[in-house]
């Protein structure tokens, strides 16, 4: 079952944003942040949104 996680990345231009994404772990999540933001970009881990 996929939840909803929200996590903190630091954008190219160096702002932070917060986002969203659906994932069945916080592990996928985290991966998932890497692939799309790049290695190193996750500024807070990714927490379950509620």
């Amino acid at each position: 079952m996929t939840k909803t996680y929200k996590a903190k990345v630091r954008l190219p231009n160096g702002s932070v944003q917060e986002v969203r994404v659906e994932a069945d772990s916080s592990l996928n999540a985290r991966a998932m942040l890497e692939a799309q933001y790049g290695k190193g970009s996750i500024f807070s881990s990714p927490t379950e949104a509620r």
